[in-house]
């Protein structure tokens, strides 16, 4: 049966035609001039959803020149499915227009600054892509793009989604950059995201241990979930909202100065959380696995925020620097092991029924312990001039000053007698004389 007999006919060329079925407004027949079918288009109301390859040979690149040819002037519409099939890029405008292009000509739309823009990236290859300063409002899909290193300048406003991209190893956003990135389920292996960035990142299920550097004064969500990292760090004056949960990061976790956001950490496997000094931010930390969290929370000087380590289950050692005036809540710690305070120490530091066995507390302390219910305690130090208050339940067995300290023990000490001075050795000998 001849279809062509019942249908109307559009001619491309002297080679090929299109046919359309009447009655049937949604396919079309692309033929060639031996009237064989090479392709049927698949879609209604001028939007083509699916190209069907007829017994499964590619159409030559001429033959999708002639189809795109065909598709321009009668105004049709392409899916993101049909666009892959024809090897060509979508552009949408503001205005609604679409521009359907060659990866040749995507690179040139591009370097010559896209704006107020939707672009979905189809088989584009290309060792570096480079997005130009001072784009605005442009989402970019790059799924597909066979991309390695991706560049976006400065003062950009983008919205960037790699999800799923198997080739993309190097991401760099220079300064002042505003929108999202994406970078879910890809193999990137180094993440840098310049200063003054006002950034939403979210990477999930990382195939490979990036390094993530994040420069100063970033705002902005970061969720990093079920992957791994190699480093993550945080510059000065940061004030974004992070969400770790379930990553290993080999080597640690950064936060530099004057730390003003949020960091919310679950299950994280590193050793060392380091928050520089002067955080006035807020960090909630919850370990469920003792063998593979985080080790050691180091917080450096004049710390004025809020950390809650309450119930973690990993955290071995908490070191904070000179003049912590916030507020470190450990209660119920079951793996916590030591405890390092600075001079001056006007904070609040809740150690409730934790299982510390050793806090030390330089001069010039005048804030509060809480040590009720630490039953492994076994010695707090602390400078003789303190004005501390120690809020506990546990009774010490004995109390010994050193040089500019005194120790309290909470259970018995077998001491090195030959470590004294000697005048400490008579003053200790004579202690116990008199106690008889």
């Amino acid at each position: 049966m001849n279809i062509d007999a019942n249908a109307e006919i559009y001619h491309i060329n002297k080679e090929y035609r299109i046919v359309s079925l009447k009655g049937n407004k949604c396919s079309l027949f692309f033929k060639n001039k031996q009237n064989v079918l090479r392709a049927t288009l698949e879609g209604c109301e001028k939007i083509l959803s699916n190209i069907l390859i007829n017994n499964d040979k590619e159409l030559t690149e001429l033959e999708k020149g002639y189809l795109l040819s065909f598709i321009r002037a009668k105004k049709y519409a392409l899916s993101k499915e049909t666009a892959d099939v024809l090897g060509v890029s979508i552009i949408q405008y503001e205005d609604g227009r679409e521009e359907y292009v060659s990866p040749r000509l995507l690179l040139k739309r591009i370097a010559a600054g896209l704006n107020f823009a939707k672009v979905y990236v189809s088989h584009l290859k290309a060792y570096q892509l480079e997005i130009p300063a001072d784009c605005r409002n442009v989402t970019y899909n790059l799924n597909k793009a066979d991309i390695v290193k991706l560049f976006i300048g400065e003062n950009c406003s983008v919205n960037i989604d790699l999800r799923d991209n198997d080739f993309i190893e190097s991401l760099v956003v220079k300064d002042k950059f505003a929108g999202s990135l994406n970078l879910s389920r890809t193999s990137i292996e180094s993440i840098f995201i310049g200063n003054n960035c006002r950034c939403n990142l979210t990477l999930s299920d990382s195939k490979k241990c990036p390094n993530l550097q994040i420069a100063d004064v970033c705002s902005g969500n970061i969720n990093i979930i079920n992957s791994c990292l190699y480093a993550f760090s945080l510059g000065y004056y940061c004030y974004a909202d992070i969400m770790l949960s379930n990553n290993v990061v080999k080597k640690e976790i950064a936060i530099g100065d004057a730390f003003r956001g949020g960091l919310y950490a679950i299950n994280q496997s590193t050793d060392l959380l380091k928050v520089g000094g002067d955080c006035k931010g807020w960090i909630k930390m919850n370990n469920q696995t003792p063998n593979s969290g985080i080790k050691t929370v180091n917080i450096g000087d004049d710390f004025a925020g809020n950390i809650n380590l309450s119930g973690d289950n990993s955290v071995k050692n908490i070191i904070c620097g000179n003049k912590n005036g916030g507020k470190i809540i450990a209660s119920y710690a079951t793996a916590l092991e030591r405890v390092n305070i600075g001079k001056y120490f006007n904070g609040n530091l809740d150690l409730a029924a934790s299982s510390v066995n050793e806090i030390y507390i330089e001069y010039g302390a005048s804030g509060k312990v809480a040590v009720k219910g630490c039953r492994n305690l076994k010695v707090l130090q602390a400078s003789i001039d303190n004005d501390l208050y120690i809020d506990g339940d546990v009774k010490s067995v004995d109390a010994f000053s050193g040089e500019n300290h005194i120790n309290y023990y909470f259970e018995d000490i077998k001491f090195n007698w030959r470590q004294l001075p000697f005048y400490k050795r008579i003053y200790r000998s004579f202690a116990k004389r008199s106690q008889v």
